[in-house]
């Protein structure tokens, strides 16, 4: 359903007290807005019927203008009329609409400017995760390329096969470069869907991805004994390694889900944590609350917590919604930094937050739970990827066998 307005962009306040005016599209539930290309006080504009004011002074003759936001208004339910006809508008993102209505060919955009319009419809649906995977990827590309323009067409066998040898070159591994090629392979077979290549060029059609076996970080039972027992007198290493033990009690809760975590998360009198993973959005996990971590949530709540407060010291109720993901983001980033200072301290292995994940599912295996419980304790959604999980930790383990028997 298509829904059209022409507003004041309040979020846009111009240094002279102006907002930009613009028409903002909606259909299906998504918006953009588009700017009309003049910048006014609120008095000049009547938000009821839409129109700028007579009175305004920002143009010789008000009322031609308002004549041509009527034919910008027209012409965008015109091409949303073309685009439902012609069976195209469902696979277009919002950034493709825009360009679209501006006059500016959806087949002339290239593979930055495509990539780009899907990180901002990532960031958009909150999918700010894979909105980072997207952005290093075309960062990646673009400084493999050395171009500031890439056409669908060159990315060819040639070029990928160009991309592997000069990744195995720098010494990077298999599973890194996995990584990389499934997302440019997922952005292609977007473009194959708006048109802009052709599934007859795909370049994946003939060369597989290897995918390598990724190298996890985690600590085993008797190296997290000497990380959390550790005396550490500086308080903002104590809080991170509070940290990284509340992720390991929560069964290795990512950093997302733990900077989110509120008042509301807390069922009985902190009996449970009970959450839907922000990654998924399809399981709710309920995790009783052990004593060592009711000891950390307590050093760290308000102790008389609200539904709306967050338990974690990691986000704070100052932080607008449009800065938690990039607060979240520089906050994992100083985590790391810590854990890194903390295990070069005290001789263990390098870990990061999201470690603590691997360093739950490789003890938890270690004690005998069979693959299904680890699979439901971590979410997965079959038990092979479990398995492939935690087939990953085995060499470690191979290793440390050796060294007890070969000295």
């Amino acid at each position: 359903m298509l829904t059209t307005k022409v507003l004041l962009n309040k979020v846009r306040q111009k240094q002279d007290g102006t907002f930009p005016l613009v028409i903002r599209v909606t259909y299906n539930r998504k918006s953009i807005y588009l700017p009309l290309g003049y910048n006014m006080v609120e008095k000049d504009f009547d938000p009821k019927n839409q129109r700028i004011r007579p009175s305004s002074k920002i143009a010789s003759n008000i009322t031609r203008l308002n004549y041509s936001i009527q034919d910008k208004l027209k012409k965008v339910y015109d091409t949303v009329t073309r685009l439902e006809e012609e069976g195209k508008i469902e696979s277009y993102s919002m950034p493709l609409l825009k360009r679209e209505i501006e006059g500016k060919p959806v087949s002339n955009m290239d593979f930055y400017s495509f990539a780009d319009s899907l990180i901002h419809d990532m960031r958009k649906a909150g999918k700010y995760g894979n909105a980072e995977i997207y952005k290093n990827v075309r960062n990646r590309i673009k400084k493999f390329h050395q171009k500031s323009h890439l056409p669908f067409r060159q990315i060819n066998y040639a070029f990928i096969k160009k991309l592997e040898t000069q990744h195995y070159a720098k010494g990077n591994t298999a599973g890194g470069l996995s990584v990389y090629l499934r997302t440019l392979r997922s952005i292609y077979k977007k473009a194959v869907k708006h048109g802009l290549a052709k599934e007859i060029h795909n370049p994946f059609n003939g060369y597989p991805i290897k995918m390598g076996t990724p190298k996890r970080q985690f600590l085993n039972a008797e190296q997290l004994e000497t990380f959390k027992n550790a005396l550490i007198q500086e308080p903002f290493l104590a809080k991170a390694r509070d940290l990284y033990m509340a992720s390991f009690y929560l069964r290795g809760m990512n950093w997302m889900d733990l900077a989110l975590l509120k008042g509301d998360n807390i069922q009985g009198d902190y009996e449970r944590i009970t959450y839907i993973r922000s990654k998924t959005k399809n399981k709710l996990f309920s995790i009783k609350i052990a004593p060592a971590l009711k000891k950390i949530m307590f050093a760290y709540a308000p102790s008389n917590i609200q539904t709306d407060d967050y338990i974690f010291p990691i986000l704070t109720s100052t932080v607008s919604k449009y800065q938690i993901h990039e607060t979240i983001k520089n906050k994992r980033k100083r985590e790391n930094t810590y854990l890194k200072r903390l295990t070069e301290r005290l001789d263990l292995p390098r870990i990061t937050i999201y470690s603590a994940r691997h360093t739950y599912a490789n003890i938890l295996k270690r004690t005998g739970a069979p693959s299904n419980v680890i699979q439901d304790s971590l979410g997965h959604t079959t038990e092979a990827m479990t398995q492939a999980y935690l087939n990953s930790f085995e060499t470690n383990i191979i290793d440390d066998y050796d060294a007890q028997i070969m000295g």
